[in-house]
């Protein structure tokens, strides 16, 4: 005889207690004979059970190892859980368990499984005792057809059991078919009007636009609930879409009227792709004076309602706020003498005025700028203790 190893326990777990329901025998059951009426008493019940050949792989494994290492080195036990197959069903198994080893002093265990409950229970099994190896016995079919349909079974379950699954995959369609069908007895609707009508549902609810403008109805009463600085801010970025959104239209309708003001029969730009080419100063110009005020005045009221925000909530991000604010002006301005440059088609150095009056717009911005970031960092050491960021 080989040289005996240690105590070896060989285990099978039923997770959903099939052999207590099918049979009415009691768990955990301990010995080769013991399990061997078991599993016959669990396969006269239910000729196709798995839990009955994984009991029958286990016997077979247990023989397999008696013969080698004797029969006092080696047990076979059967555990049970409970038919949900929850919390309870686990701490089930853990008692038994616990019983196996109290009886047989296990050094280590063969699992015997169906392949089904494997990630459920090795989990539990591994916490009192070091699993050797995996045996997995697979007969009817596949282990992912089996998997499959464990899953999708769950998931049906849930949808007639659970009232938050139900009320919506069995109360909406429910309502609509019931809606449909009233409309339709009473001549009020068409099928086809009907089916658009449910293919708009169903688009709506399949992408989450339902859900989008549900939360932005909420997002947006909770402007109600903020306090007014942050009242403040929302108001700003609303405003500030609005009037760019009508900056960019207005530099548009600008150009368009600058072009036939100036060419009154302009030519297709599909077949005079180069004469267009050739304006893009004068469009782009035309464009900048056309958009620039309303897009420069959309931005500073949101550097504006920052900089209150800022002050209210002491953030010292307001110096960075008043630097943006003397920094959107000066590009105001560049933008604008740029933009009547490029229409009046200027030429020349600093001798053209309009040339001459983007430079010295160019070199006071700089020194602007200058003397706000001076300033602002002497602002910021004089008021550092009140404006400090929040833990």
């Amino acid at each position: 005889m080989a040289e005996a190893p240690k105590k070896l326990l060989v285990l099978v777990v039923d997770r959903d207690d099939d052999i207590g329901r099918k049979t009415g025998v009691k768990t955990p059951i301990i010995g080769f004979e013991e399990n061997l009426k078991a599993a016959q008493a669990l396969l006269l019940s239910d000729p196709e059970e798995a839990d009955a050949n994984a009991m029958f792989g286990a016997l077979r494994v247990y023989r397999e190892l008696a013969e080698t290492y004797g029969e006092d080195h080696v047990e076979v036990a059967t555990l049970a859980g409970k038919e949900n197959e929850g919390i309870e069903a686990d701490m089930k198994i853990m008692n038994e368990l616990n019983e196996v080893l109290r009886r047989f002093k296990a050094d280590g265990c063969i699992f015997v499984s169906d392949g089904v409950t494997d990630q459920f229970v090795t989990p539990l099994i591994t916490s009192k005792i070091p699993v050797v190896s995996i045996k997995r016995i697979v007969v009817r079919h596949s282990e992912s057809v089996e998997q499959t349909w464990l899953v999708l079974g769950r998931y049906f379950k849930l949808l007639f059991t659970e009232p938050r699954y139900s009320k919506i995959f069995l109360g909406v369609p429910g309502i609509i078919m019931a809606i449909v069908g009233i409309l339709y007895m009473i001549n009020v609707a068409s099928i086809p009007l009907m089916l658009s009508a449910l293919g708009i549902y169903f688009i709506l609810r399949g992408f989450g636009v339902d859900q989008r403008i549900g939360g932005a109805v909420k997002n947006f009463m909770q402007v109600f609930r903020m306090p007014a600085y942050a009242q403040l801010r929302t108001f700003a970025a609303f405003t500030t879409f609005i009037l760019f959104v009508t900056g960019l239209y207005m530099g548009y309708i600008t150009t368009i009227g600058a072009v036939y003001a100036k060419y009154p029969n302009p030519p297709d730009p599909l077949t005079h792709t180069w004469w267009w080419l050739d304006k893009a100063p004068f469009l782009i110009g035309s464009f900048i004076s056309g958009s620039v005020d309303l897009a420069a005045i959309a931005i500073l009221i949101t550097i504006l309602a920052n900089i209150v925000y800022y002050l209210f909530s002491r953030n010292p991000r307001i110096w960075g706020a008043i630097r943006g604010a003397v920094l959107l002006l000066w590009i105001w301005a560049l933008l604008k003498r740029a933009g009547v440059i490029l229409i009046a088609g200027a030429t020349g150095g600093l001798e053209n005025p309009q040339v001459f009056l983007l430079a010295i717009t160019a070199i006071l911005g700089v020194v602007t700028l200058t003397v706000t970031l001076i300033v602002t960092r002497m602002l910021r050491r004089m008021y550092s203790k009140y404006f400090r960021r929040k833990a």
